[in-house]
């Protein structure tokens, strides 16, 4: 039986503190005893651990560079270390008699620094392969109590722990340099009592990583590791980890020719190659056709807005940091005279400024309300690089935003028909693995008395609890994470490698309603105050395409699939037959291609298998001699068949190849759209 989290977090971050142990016994220092590795920090994360250090540039210009290749070497050494059964303690010094211990590393000053300044040790940052979000407070924020953890023998401790006594009774300039008998490092634990407790561990990987996720900071070395209680335990993991990296949505989409991310143009910036953009396509008709069910009106905002659109909504002003520099245009006349006064244009981080300006270019009626205004707007925000994750987190993205404006009484029936649509939604994209955040305000926080009433944000909040409530889904409510401007809710889907993240969102808004004056004119003839409702169902094209990917694996619904049908024509002669079909099938908008490659059947299947293509339909002689198609389905698409085949709508049987036979096209027509 797995352990508990808490024994697992002991684990694993005494199995980081034994891989930094190694590290220093294998690249410590050279034989002039300069440091070759400098440790820097090492927390334990949702799913293992992780140690970051950086190599001196003494030994970089010699050529070290550890490699995924040493790994077992490291895992090695770690063992043999285990056996030992060393003890590990909590010890507490002085801010001056720590920074003795670490007299030779800066990455440890640093952090020193930071604790006798006073500063927020809390990290947050994205691990790059887009396992988890790290957050980790490494040590105590007490300047007058450093904590350390030492590691060693009984003796070896108990000897340096009466050296550090007799260095506390000593004068700031009487002390020097010193090294202890023991492993050292700044911690605040907790660890295991002995590092025999550590059960089983496995390092995976090795990556860059910028020092405190900080991309101005210097590029360091970091392991990846895990530790578990059993080795079925680890087993299992290690068999959810390579079937996640199978579905890894960078590696499919590079398989597939779905989207490439092309440094020359910029990162973060993605290409929609043509099989991607055909899958985006019919997501985009759906959506559009969707959203005019339910009465909603489409418009189209521009890239740039000018400057004072941002200055109005706020965003200039608690936004600026992930906006991207200004654009400044200046007209001169053919003297070099200026003709017109400087403009300031950004890249727009938000839809939502323009949309409530559209709002506002005529008065509006109750009458009117609600109104459901779309868009497929893209945005571009300036993530740092580290926490860049092929389609998952990028800088430029199209956003499925609609902005809905309604009187206080309409505001619980839209909120329904939103929820309305997100179950729809998710059933059509196959989607369940997810759940509903609903965050909320704290009204003992100041953050929160910045727009709208008390009573505007208790009546929202209260609406979508019951909303939530009444629909009897599974939500967690988290007390003063909602945005300043509004409560929101979220849905969270979980990706294969464990990492949460949002993809849709609902959200009321009291922000730019009062910033714009957005007003409408009630039934007594008066000016009110409409609700706005942010909402997007997809969330950004980008995400959304990245979860779905990873969801079904590259299997796609065949009428979600960048190419629904390959068309095999056995030889040549076949040809002209094959193109006949082909032009049907174009004509009822089924996306299809013939391959006519002088390659052997078997060949063209392998290559429609491994693009994973739904349908194949296989014509030869007897196939153009009976007018027909011979059907071969994989996948996803061979469930469906099979399903079509038991209700009687497909009559055939399929065989252990995976051939249907021959079937009318009408037929086939009435398959794909199913």
């Amino acid at each position: 039986m797995q352990k508990s989290i808490d024994q697992l977090f002991l684990m694993r971050h005494s199995a980081e503190h034994v891989l930094t142990m190694v590290m220093e016994k294998l690249y410590g220092s050279d034989e002039k005893n300069n440091p070759v590795i400098i440790k820097a920090m090492g927390p334990a994360i949702d799913d293992g651990f992780y140690f970051d250090f950086d190599i001196s540039e003494s030994a970089r210009e010699k050529g070290l560079k550890i490699t995924e290749q040493d790994l077992p070497k490291l895992e090695k050494e770690m063992r043999k270390l285990i056996q030992q059964s060393l003890l590990m303690e909590r010890v507490e010094v002085s801010l001056s008699v720590a920074r003795q211990i670490f007299a030779n590393n800066s990455y440890k000053q640093e952090l020193l620094d930071g604790l006798e300044n006073a500063e927020d040790f809390e990290l947050s940052e994205s691990v790059s392969d887009g396992k988890s979000m790290v957050k980790h407070q490494m040590i105590e924020r007490n300047p007058e109590k450093i904590t350390l953890y030492l590691t060693g023998r009984a003796e070896q401790i108990e000897a340096d722990k009466k050296l550090i006594a007799g260095l506390e009774m000593m004068s700031n300039h009487d002390r020097a340099s010193i090294k202890l008998s023991s492993f050292v490092d700044l911690c605040k634990g907790p660890h295991v009592a002995k590092i025999s407790e550590i059960k089983v561990f496995k390092l995976l990987s090795i990556a860059g990583a910028y020092w405190r996720g900080n991309e101005k900071n210097k590029m360091l070395t970091r392991i990846y590791g895990t530790a578990f209680a059993s080795q079925a335990d680890l087993d299992d993991f290690l068999a959810k980890r390579k079937m996640a990296e199978e579905r890894n949505h960078r590696k499919i989409g590079k398989e597939m020719e779905l989207f490439a991310i092309i440094p020359e143009i910029g990162q973060g910036l993605p290409i929609w190659l043509p099989n991607g953009y055909a899958m985006r396509r019919v997501l985009e008709d759906y959506m559009m056709k969707m959203e005019r069910r339910f009465g909603y009106v489409h418009i189209l905002t521009p890239h740039l807005n000018k400057k004072e659109l941002f200055e109005t909504s706020g965003h200039l002003g608690f936004y600026a940091d992930s906006m991207y520099p200004p654009l400044t245009y200046e007209e001169k006349d053919d003297s070099g005279k200026t003709e017109n006064a400087e403009e300031v244009y950004y890249p727009k981080p938000m839809n939502c400024p323009a949309g409530m300006m559209v709002y506002k270019l005529k008065n509006h009626s109750y009458r009117e309300l609600p109104i459901k205004m779309g868009e497929f707007g893209t945005v571009y925000r300036r993530e740092k690089s580290g926490e860049l994750h092929g389609l998952q987190r990028v800088r430029g993205f199209t956003q499925n935003d609609a902005h809905i404006f309604c009187t206080p009484e309409q505001l619980k029936d839209q909120f329904k028909e939103v929820m309305k649509m997100l179950d729809i939604f998710y059933k059509d994209m196959g989607f369940d693995n997810y759940h509903f955040r609903l965050s909320i305000s704290d009204p003992d926080k100041e953050k929160f008395k910045a727009c709208g009433k008390r009573s505007d944000w208790e009546k929202a909040e209260n609406i979508m609890r019951e909303i939530l409530n009444e629909a009897g889904v599974q939500y967690i409510e988290a007390k003063g994470e909602a945005a300043f401007y509004g409560p929101k809710l979220d849905v969270q889907a979980v990706n294969v490698f464990g990492k949460e993240d949002s993809i849709s969102t609902i959200q009321v808004d009291f922000n730019l309603p009062e910033r714009f004056d957005i007003t409408y004119i009630d039934e007594k003839g008066e000016k009110q105050r409409p609700f706005v409702i942010h909402r997007a169902l997809i969330g950004s094209f980008e995400r959304f395409f990245a979860f779905l990917i990873e969801q079904h694996g590259g299997d796609f619904p065949v009428w979600f699939a960048p190419m629904q049908v390959k068309i095999l024509p056995i030889a040549d002669r076949h040809l002209d037959y094959a193109q006949k079909i082909m032009d049907q099938l174009l004509n009822q908008d089924i996306r299809v291609e013939i391959d006519d490659r002088s390659e052997r059947l078997q060949a063209k299947i392998r290559a429609s298998e491994v693009a994973r293509v739904p349908l194949m339909l296989i014509i030869g002689d007897s196939e153009i001699e009976a007018n027909k198609v011979g059907i071969r389905v994989r996948g996803k698409a061979r469930e469906r068949a099979e399903a079509l085949i038991k209700n009687g709508e497909l009559k055939a049987e399929l065989s252990q190849s995976g051939d249907l036979g021959a079937q009318d096209l009408s037929l086939l027509d009435k398959f794909l759209k199913k």
